[in-house]
């Protein structure tokens, strides 16, 4: 699962070069690489290179994050831009509703991301959860052995088929028992990259649709 944004009237600093429309003329289809055509394989990867190269180039089209960056991506904006943003703004972030975020609003969460940027903030808060994430996987680790350790002994004597889900007792219970102290803030990268990445995004996209 992941989040989309699209720039609403986004700013275009580049054209798609003639040799990108060139390949779509060949073997394209409403816009895109038409797959069912027998495409060479150097054609292919030229495509995709023109295509990324766009999207750097012009960073206010498109945006994506997977779920596990994009929660602490768009916690940090609400935390700090709460006093433009409403709670019906806050809470688009947290679904594929297609939801829109202003140009206007847009601009001002770049403009208070640069800032906290600039002031080292955010990379603070990288370098804390760069070592909360660290100290959780050690944790981690130590719950997946011991879950593993369960697994093992439930399926050498009931069937190796077995899953947890289907593990008779006690091995049911021990096992969720240990799934439970799995801490998830692992899973969660605050990167400034991203950070630096989404500010961009929203200062060129004249606002932006979550999908």
């Amino acid at each position: 699962m992941g989040f989309d944004l699209t720039g609403l009237d986004p700013k275009m600093n580049t054209e798609h070069p003639q040799e990108y429309n060139d390949i779509l003329k060949l073997y394209g289809k409403d816009g895109w690489l038409d797959w069912s055509m027998d495409i060479p394989e150097a054609t292919k990867d030229r495509y995709f290179e023109l295509q990324y190269q766009f999207k750097e180039d012009n960073p206010g089209n498109y945006f994506r994050n997977n779920v596990w960056y994009w929660r602490p991506l768009w916690n940090f904006v609400c935390d700090n831009c709460s006093d433009f943003l409403t709670e019906k703004d806050m809470d688009k972030g947290n679904y594929n509703d297609c939801a829109k975020i202003s140009k206007t609003k847009a601009v001002k969460i770049a403009k208070r991301l640069s800032k906290l940027i600039a002031d080292g903030t955010v990379n603070e808060l990288h370098r804390i959860n760069a070592l909360m994430r660290a100290q959780a996987k050690i944790h981690n680790d130590k719950v997946k052995a011991e879950m593993d350790r369960i697994t093992k002994e439930c399926q050498d004597k009931h069937g190796k088929d077995l899953v947890p889900a289907n593990f008779p007792k006690p091995y049911k219970s021990q096992w969720q028992k240990a799934y439970d102290k799995e801490n998830w803030e692992a899973s969660y990268p605050f990167d400034e990259d991203n950070i630096k990445d989404f500010a961009i995004f929203c200062r060129q996209s004249g606002g932006f649709i979550i999908c």
